[in-house]
């Protein structure tokens, strides 16, 4: 009995304890959120103190990034903003540019193009030169880098999908002769492949997987691009599902046709070989031959005058 009253009396002193610690935290919470209600209405900000409050990028230079943005886009014609996009697109994406990207990074290229040709130019030279050529030449230059730069990147993508093309049809061939089909080989032709032609072939069979058919999706591809050996691929595809052909065979044949025209274009690289070495040989081979085989005549003639 006594271990019993122990007990209780043990119990009797937590549950009171508890209850004395509950109580003292209630107005003890309510006052620290009642005291935070009291400061946030104490220190109520206006709309100009909000807006100062933000960083000087977001007040300033942002909007003004905006406005110059969006007066370029609505005086870019559609026909070049569609040139853009599909120039964007051939390039990969790369670092998410959009169109209204690219146009902020000609503005900011070409006002520090122009404020660095300025000042060099202004510090060196002593202005004997027409003031038109500083003014306008570096913001020139600097609204087109980014264009180029652009194409670059498009171009080198563009030749690395063509490379890889030849074994990309040869892998899709291998797969529809061991019985699977087409779309089935795309999917396992894209698990094999690398480099920027795998990351288009993923695209097009998302785009399938999502609803889109086949044809358009492979009509995209062959857009985005712009191979010539795709477009053709893709077009002999088309014709094959159209006419009922077995797909196999059309593309064992585009396989053939891909390599008989990179031949060709092989072929007639080298025939351009000979031309294209005349001037290398004309401006840096030839004069110093001239020097070996002609200067001990010149210093024997100049020796006997």
């Amino acid at each position: 009995m006594t271990a019993l009253y122990v007990v209780f009396g043990i119990l009797a002193a937590l549950g009171a304890a508890m209850a004395s610690g509950l109580m003292r935290r209630g107005p003890a919470v309510e006052d620290k959120y009642a005291a935070k209600l009291a400061g946030y209405a104490d220190h109520a900000m206006t709309l100009e103190e909000i807006e100062l409050s933000k960083p000087f990028r977001e007040r300033f230079i942002l909007p003004i990034r905006e406005r110059l943005v969006k007066m370029a886009m609505s005086r870019t014609p559609a026909s070049r903003q569609d040139e853009m996009r599909m120039l964007i697109a051939a390039a990969g994406h790369p670092y998410n540019l959009t169109v209204s990207g690219v146009i902020a990074a000609k503005f900011i290229v070409a006002g520090i193009a122009g404020l660095l040709g300025a000042l060099l130019i202004f510090g060196l030279m002593k202005l004997t030169f027409p003031v038109f050529l500083v003014v306008v030449a570096p913001p020139l230059v600097g609204w087109i880098l980014p264009d180029r730069w652009l194409k670059q990147q498009a171009d080198s993508r563009r030749t690395q999908i063509e490379g890889g093309i030849p074994d990309f049809i040869d892998l899709l061939t291998i797969c529809l002769d061991a019985g699977l089909s087409f779309d089935a080989a795309l999917v396992r032709v894209s698990e094999k492949v690398e480099g920027p032609l795998a990351e288009e072939l993923t695209v097009m069979i998302t785009e399938v997987r999502y609803g889109r058919p086949r044809m358009e999706a492979m009509e995209a591809l062959a857009q985005r691009i712009d191979v010539e050996d795709m477009t053709a691929f893709v077009n002999a595809v088309t014709q094959s599902q159209k006419l009922g052909v077995a797909l196999g065979e059309t593309v064992r044949i585009q396989a053939a046709e891909i390599r008989r025209r990179r031949r060709q274009k092989a072929e007639e690289k080298a025939s351009q070989a000979s031309l294209k070495m005349l001037f290398p040989m004309i401006g840096c081979i030839f004069p110093t031959l001239f020097i070996v085989l002609m200067g001990p005549v010149a210093l024997i003639l100049l020796q006997r005058h």
